[in-house]
């Protein structure tokens, strides 16, 4: 937001001509400079402001920070006091969003009329001057003091006034657009009899704004609920001033302040002026909100001696009232932010100043050891981080538009969620049941910035609806999953090109289990895993520890690659079940080192494709004599003259060297393995090669 100097100086009349010493002070303040620059006649700062201050949205706000700084006193500019009473509109309040509301009846005196100088000159500065001094005489009371308010065409208004909830079917026809468009139902808004007047906090509409031939004028000046006007300009997408400063939390009690310095500007500049009492059906009564302050353990935070008097004084200077006995009362433009003692600290350190406060080291100590799951992330973490990955943050909750990356049907067990009723954002609607599609989501940005090497691992927990849970809702599983895509080029020791694949993953699965010592097994993904529809149903595996789940591995499906917009990119995905995993001090069933070098042998098997390989394997394990070291796959390929669906498994057995062994009882074992897969499996069309 951009200030100009001469502006803030009507505010601060003794506010140094020195630009440089007033940018220290807004930065000491908390306000962050982003740009200084001058015309010649006036200088002008823009300003970035933090998300829970909207107080900070004015000049007087900007001022109240540099007269508490540099400790000059703060002018604020003169307002009308309204006359209340019963005016000859009716208002109705029928929507708890609306927490105060004030409508003043205006005569127009001169269309043509214009602001003063230095009002017009701060409407310049901040892109808002229109030439109509209704409007422009709104823009400066919001822009000076922080009040949003607005102006109607009150010969354009039908009946009573409400603030309520929009209806389902009703239209606004926003002010700037071309045509009506339709409102979702439930957003607070302004209407009459006919027709809505505008979006409560956000915009008006075309058909009540004002013209160069309105001659009656409604002033509304109002507070509403930040939640609910952060609501309504999310669902319309727009965002405007007062949008910006109601979602931040405006002063319920500056209604009336705001409609008092509107009318002061009108009649100042003999374009208007007041045509009754000002109706105020809803006023902000709650009492201010007190915060209790001890000052031995204030100074213990900040690590500066101070006491009442002196905490008083700098509180003070920000608003904040001393009501006796260490309370302070919080002002109306403060209460949205400052709840707690710790708020008042921030303050108190602001004014001291950061850089003034004395630096003490922390305490420190060793700390409690790392739990064994915490040890179990940690490798795991390592291991990938040592593979190229990098560690994300996604959310636990994600939105239909996430969710439609993976599209399942209802009857789908990724269709079921634990869901948030009253979520404030669209995006927040439902706790993730899985973590695919976040990590599709993912590479799609990775790859919109033009960054077509993605290796991104996340540590997160996955809802998983179920009634019969302790806590009603559903089962939490935390697990482990990364996303890889791309070129591994820098991996290879020959420095040839090669794209990142479902083996590169089994392979840092092999790696993770090395560092945990475990015995780690591969099979097709099981058609009833939740993930198996969305994966690529031939380029996958399920991780199995002990026999036990563990994880899976796989390629994206190509219809989710799809909906993503991958193009021709596939992403592989991996994801670990941390339950199964454990960290253990030395390897699990690794047989002990052996100083005689092994002697092998090797069998093919010709086999159809849903005959697996391990299988087989496993019927030769079983029935191999003890002195057999290993066996393994040692190549797969496709025969000569092989019908459609087979392949040819090649086993490769390792048998220890000593005590040498006759070449009899060695072909006798190999006769066995192929009697025994043989036997087991010549119905599924297995057969020696």
């Amino acid at each position: 937001m951009k200030f100009s100097l001469a502006g803030l100086r009507a505010f601060l009349p003794e506010l140094p001509h020195d630009l440089a010493r007033v940018r220290a002070a807004l930065d000491e303040s908390g306000l962050e400079v982003k740009g200084v620059e001058s015309d010649g006649s006036d200088s002008y700062v823009t300003l970035e402001f933090l998300a829970n201050r909207g107080d900070h949205r004015c000049y007087a706000g900007v001022a109240t920070e540099l007269g508490a700084r540099l400790r000059l006193p703060v002018t604020l500019p003169p307002v009308e006091e309204p006359e209340i009473g019963d005016g000859t509109i009716e208002v109705a309040v029928e929507s708890a969003a609306c927490l105060a509301y004030s409508l003043t009846p205006l005569t127009v005196l001169d269309a043509k009329a214009k602001l003063g100088a230095p009002e017009t000159a701060r409407l310049a500065a901040g892109d808002l001057l229109t030439g109509s001094a209704p409007v422009d005489a709104a823009n400066a009371a919001a822009l000076e003091l922080g009040q949003p308010t607005h102006v109607f065409d009150a010969d354009r208004v039908s009946g009573t006034v409400r603030i309520r909830a929009s209806r389902s079917g009703e239209q606004a026809h926003l002010i700037g657009e071309r045509k009506p468009r339709p409102l979702p139902a439930g957003l607070p808004v302004v209407a009459d009899d006919e027709k809505i007047l505008a979006v409560a906090g956000v915009l008006g509409c075309e058909e009540s704004r004002v013209r160069e031939e309105t001659r009656r004028l409604l002033l509304e000046s109002a507070a509403y609920d930040p939640v609910a006007v952060r609501k309504a300009a999310a669902a319309i997408g727009v965002s405007t001033m007062a949008s910006q400063r109601y979602e931040r939390g405006s002063d319920p009690t500056a209604v009336l302040r705001g409609a008092g310095r509107v009318i002061r500007l009108l009649e100042e500049a003999g374009a208007a002026e007041r045509d009754g009492p000002s109706t105020v059906p809803v006023r902000w009564t709650a009492p201010p909100p007190r915060i209790a302050l001890d000052p031995p353990t204030c100074s213990d935070f900040l690590g500066v001696e101070l006491g009442l008097t002196d905490m008083a004084g700098r509180l003070g200077e920000y608003g904040f009232r001393h009501e006796g006995d260490g309370e302070f009362s919080v002002p109306g433009s403060r209460i949205w932010d400052v709840k707690e003692p710790e708020d008042l600290y921030e303050e108190l350190a602001r004014h001291i100043g950061y850089d003034t406060l004395p630096a003490r080291p922390l305490p420190a100590s060793p700390g409690a050891p790392l739990t064994p799951k915490e040890e179990l992330v940690q490798a795991i973490g390592d291991t990938l981080a040592g593979l190229g990955f990098y560690e994300t943050f996604t959310e636990g909750f994600y939105g239909k538009e996430t969710l439609r990356l993976l599209s399942p049907a209802e009857s789908e067990p990724l269709a079921r969620h634990v869901r948030i009723l009253n979520a404030e954002d669209r995006r927040y609607s439902m706790l993730k049941n899985n973590c695919l599609a976040q990590a599709v989501a993912a590479v799609s940005a990775n790859l919109r910035f033009k960054q077509g090497d993605v290796r991104l691992f996340e540590v997160t927990r996955v809802f998983e609806p179920d009634a019969t849970a302790d806590n009603g809702l559903c089962r939490e599983h935390e697990v482990i999953w990364a996303v890889a895509l791309g070129s591994r080029a820098a991996d290879q020791w020959s420095g040839k090109p090669g794209e990142t694949d479902v083996f590169f993953l089994r392979g840092a699965v092999e790696e993770i289990a090395l560092r945990c010592g475990a015995d780690v097994a591969f099979r097709p993904v099981p058609p009833a895993h939740p993930l198996a529809g969305v994966l690529h149903p031939h380029r996958g595996a399920e991780i199995l520890l002990d026999g036990r789940h563990a994880g899976l591995v796989a390629e994206v499906h190509p219809d989710v690659r799809r909906r993503a917009g991958l193009g021709g990119n596939r992403p592989c995905y991996l994801e670990l079940r941390l339950d199964a995993w454990k960290l253990r001090k030395e390897p699990a069933g690794r047989p002990p080192f052996r100083e005689d070098p092994g002697v092998e042998r090797m069998v093919d098997f010709v086999m159809p494709r849903p005959v697996l390989s391990q299988d087989v394997l496993d019927v030769m394990t079983a029935a191999g004599p003890p002195w057999v070291r290993s066996i393994r796959v040692g190549d797969v390929f496709l025969p000569r003259g092989a019908a459609p669906g087979e392949r040819s498994v090649t086993y490769v057995i390792t048998c220890n060297s000593e005590p040498v062994r006759p070449a009899d009882e060695v072909n006798a074992m190999l006769e066995s393995f192929i009697e025994k897969v043989t036997e087991r499996f010549a119905d599924q069309g297995v057969r020696l090669r």
